[in-house]
């Protein structure tokens, strides 16, 4: 499957290093970008002269994936100069150094307007942040990636209710439509709902409600597992004029359930929409 970045669009192929550019620092998110200046390919002005310097910040994850951000330092005035003069100049440079405050929000941190050090390692790259509270320790993988709603190039583990976690696949995007979470790709979309049952019935008669109006003569197959009830079936159905193929899950537990709605087009990916299924885990 091709990933394409969420902020270029250019095709990923590199699992062990993601690049995710921030668009703009925080203070001028809003801002017209008639109102902004852009004197090199690294620094931004903002209205009231504050200067801006995009550098790269790589987070070590678990699991061998290094995610680089590149984001903003607040900067003087004065070094904002001295970075212009001195960008298309690679031995001078090479040389840069230089303080600020970090001016991005990145989820699930607070680092927004720490004091940070940033030098550069490559004179064909963009400063890198050396001194940064995110350096020097390693991140939960899955906790990170699933703050990052574009398509990613590997699969990413989400949690739902604080009790449930599924798999969103690489090439992925993640959207909320009400309390529907929704994951989707070229071909492929997935609906996450969890429910809640308050009347303490059994996870049967909780299925069963669920299920109320969905036609009986679809292909069902139901697995019991000591608590937890898992149950799917498959329809054909017609979605903006195209038929589609649609699988429909359901995991059960005492007092609560996680429902996935697959849709796809190609009965190749009807592996792809019980692996979906397959993912959930009840972590409560």
């Amino acid at each position: 499957m091709t990933v394409q970045c969420g902020c270029c669009g250019a095709e990923i192929t590199s699992t062990d290093r993601i690049d995710y550019r921030l668009n703009r620092p925080e203070q001028l998110l809003g801002v017209p970008g008639d109102r902004l200046a852009a004197p090199t390919g690294g620094l931004l002005v903002g209205p009231a002269g504050d200067s801006y310097l995009r550098c790269l910040l790589p987070v070590r994850l678990t699991g061998g994936t290094e995610l680089v951000f590149g984001a903003w330092t607040q900067i003087s005035k004065v070094d904002a100069m001295y970075v212009h003069a001195v960008w298309d100049n690679d031995s001078e440079y090479a040389n840069l150094r230089l303080a600020g405050r970090f001016a991005n929000v990145i989820k699930p941190w607070d680092v927004f307007g720490v004091p940070v050090e940033a030098a550069v390692l490559n004179a064909d790259e963009l400063p890198y942040f050396t001194s940064h509270p995110l350096l020097d320790r390693e991140w939960d993988r899955d906790e990170v990636l699933s703050r990052i709603r574009h398509p990613l190039p590997v699969p990413v583990r989400e949690t739902f209710g604080e009790v449930w976690t599924i798999e969103r696949t690489e090439g992925m995007r993640c959207s909320i439509e009400g309390s529907t979470v929704r994951f989707s790709s070229p071909g492929r979309c997935v609906h996450i709902d969890v429910y809640a049952d308050l009347t303490g019935g059994s996870v049967s008669d909780f299925l069963g409600a669920v299920l109320d109006g969905y036609p009986a003569s679809a292909e069902h197959s139901v697995d019991h597992d000591g608590e937890e009830l898992r149950h799917a079936f498959w329809l054909s159905e017609v979605i903006d004029g195209h038929e589609e193929q649609v699988f429909h899950g359901h995991v059960v537990r005492p007092g609560t359930m996680l429902s996935v709605r697959c849709v796809h087009r190609y009965p190749a990916d009807r592996t792809w929409a019980r692996h979906v299924l397959n993912s959930v885990r009840y972590i409560g």
